[in-house]
């Protein structure tokens, strides 16, 4: 078929044009998945391939006995996990038990061999279940309210001195839950020089003395535990560590003040509002709030007590007191991932950044560690976010890591006496490096099996033919004609406002769909049109190269966005055709 724009159109077009703004650097789509969400993880060979390697990387690991892996002494449980493939939601796991583990048996009454089902401590992974208790027995409507509309100690507070006060009526739930509170990290426990080492060793360490009238001094903390009051009574005398909202800051007080807010919204425990919302509905039974049996669990260290097992957090369990094990920990990232528990429309704001760090790549939530990971791609940004919640509590290690746009997760639980630094998040970037490019191979071939073809309707002259390329994300629109004239141009004309040199379409998917009568679907892709031929901008100070998020409809046709598109499958996932719903144009699979 041959061109056909009239010259006296494209200067119409070229004088009339949306000032809306195309970016440079092809190709540029939008944050999200690129295709749709892989699954059959056991028929690609692609992943097949990736456990392949990861297999042969953690056979050589699990005998590296160097400082920073400490195999012998050192055991673990990762489990990858897909909420998209419900009947093959495991898609790798692996187990080493520590050789060392078996010469501490006399002293031990746990496993024998980690699995599973195996036990362990979570730390601050805790803090995931905390918030999800919250969100299924309240929703996130009260995020942005005072907290001190629900903590009664907190309410009427004077503002004082602004260094060595807490403005409490700015601290918000919201701000509590993702690390914006400003407030203190612990209380009496973790951090405490007093509760740690006596006072003549801490004077020793440079330390003034202090003596027991000094209203500073915690009276309570590791050992006794502080109650609700003796809490409140030392936490108000803590200085803030940032005016509330300003940068994240870390802290554990405040999914303990968390807990203490429900509680009085709900009139009941906290350890049973889990227990009835979280933990029975997902059958996490080998999941603890507190106090774990010993039988189910793993104990390095020869004793319960060495391990720190046995050891409690009191009122700040929310914070980190909790015991799980990896399939739990897995079933609970695929009850987020699939929405079981919450609304998908919670669920997306839940897993979405409160704020920005001082690094350029991560981000927190509530309570995510947000890290933005980049796939390099010779002809297009690719950038995942990924939700990440680790732990650290005696001699346990742990973490979960939630990748949306795949529907796939990773967990992983560590004990041992001596864990190298920043274990879990080593074993991750082992997982993340095989398994991400994985994972987008496995979407894009998906793609083309369900997609990639031809589309023909010759009673309206119209055409275009979908493909993908391994050197750019999404769904590629070619040869695009609607009554006889080529759409692939006019419609980058009349999105950027000039003549493009290289017009490209490509089409990523919405996550909306329409379930139709008999079994098929109705799945929408929303196209960016950009000219290929425009330079990348990487260095710019301001100026962006990946922006395309500005452009979204900003070409409509009788109230219809011309980069709107349409599939329909049948009930066995067969592509029937293809609608742009501005063109009013149905295109049948060839």
């Amino acid at each position: 078929m041959r061109i056909s724009i009239p010259s006296s159109l494209l200067l119409l077009l070229l004088l009339t044009a949306t000032t809306t703004p195309v970016v440079a650097a092809p190709n540029c789509p939008p944050l999200g998945p690129v295709f749709e969400k892989p699954r059959n993880f056991a028929s690609s060979p692609t992943i097949r391939a990736a456990i392949a390697n990861l297999t042969a990387t953690l056979q050589q690991r699990d005998s590296d006995n160097s400082p920073s892996v400490l195999a012998n002494e050192t055991s673990y449980s990762i489990e990858i996990f897909s909420a998209a493939d419900r009947d093959t939601p495991l898609v790798f796991s692996w187990h080493h038990t520590a050789p060392q583990l078996a010469a501490q048996r006399f002293n031990a009454t746990g496993v024998k061999k980690t699995d599973a089902d195996t036990v362990y401590r979570l730390g601050s992974l805790t803090k995931v279940f905390t918030v999800y208790t919250w969100l299924a027995q309240d929703g996130d409507a009260k995020f942005n309210e005072p907290i001190t509309k629900y903590v009664p100690e907190l309410r009427g507070r004077p503002k004082g001195d602004a260094i060595s006060d807490v403005d409490w009526e700015q601290v918000t739930v919201g701000s509590l839950a993702s690390q914006m509170g400003g407030i203190v990290r612990d209380y009496g426990l973790m951090g405490e020089v007093t509760q740690q080492i006596n006072m003549s060793t801490a004077v020793g360490l440079g330390f003034p003395p202090l003596n027991g009238s000094d209203s500073t001094l915690p009276k309570c903390g590791v050992w006794p535990l502080c109650d609700r009051t003796e809490f409140f009574n030392g936490l108000l005398q803590v200085a803030p560590s940032y005016a509330p909202h300003t940068t994240p800051a870390y802290t554990n007080t405040g999914f303990q003040i968390l807990a203490y807010a429900l509680e009085s919204i709900k009139g009941k425990s906290f350890k049973s509002m889990m227990e009835e919302s979280v933990l029975r509905p997902l059958g996490l039974n080998r999941t603890y709030y507190n106090n774990a049996p010993a039988r189910v669990g793993i104990i390095p260290g020869g004793s319960t007590a060495d391990a720190n097992w046995d050891f409690q957090l009191g009122d700040e369990s929310p914070a980190g007191n909790m015991f799980s094990s990896v399939g739990d920990i897995s079933a609970l990232g695929r009850s987020i991932l699939r929405s079981d528990i919450l609304s998908a429309a919670l669920t997306r704001r839940w897993l979405k950044p409160a704020a920005l760090t001082s690094e350029p790549n991560a981000g927190v939530g509530y309570p995510w560690g947000v890290r933005r990971v980049s796939l390099q791609q010779e002809n297009g940004k690719r950038t995942i976010d990924a939700f990440n919640k680790a732990g650290r509590i005696g001699y346990y290690s742990s973490l979960m890591i939630l990748l949306p746009d795949y529907d796939v997760g990773f967990s992983v639980l560590i004990a041992g006496p001596n864990i190298p630094g920043n274990t879990n998040f080593n074993l991750a970037d082992l997982l993340g490096a095989q398994l991400l490019p994985a994972l987008e191979q496995a979407g894009r071939e998906q793609a083309e099996s369900t997609y990639a073809g031809d589309y023909y309707n010759p009673e309206r002259n119209s055409s275009l033919r979908i493909t993908t390329q391994s050197d750019r994300p999404g769904l590629g629109v070619e040869n695009w004609f609607s009554n006889g004239t080529y759409m692939q141009y006019v419609s980058v004309v009349l999105q950027s406002g000039y003549s493009p040199v290289s017009p490209t379409i490509r089409l990523y998917p919405t996550g909306l769909e329409t379930m139709l009568e008999g079994g098929g679907r109705r799945v929408g892709y929303k196209a960016v049109f950009e000219d290929a031929n425009l330079p990348a901008r990487p260095n710019s100070l301001f100026s962006t190269d990946c922006g395309t998020w500005v452009s979204f409809t900003g070409v409509a046709y009788g109230t219809h966005p011309l980069d709107e598109f349409v599939f329909e499958l049948d009930n066995g996932g067969k592509v029937r055709s293809v609608e742009n719903k501005a063109l009013r144009v149905v295109l049948p699979k060839v």
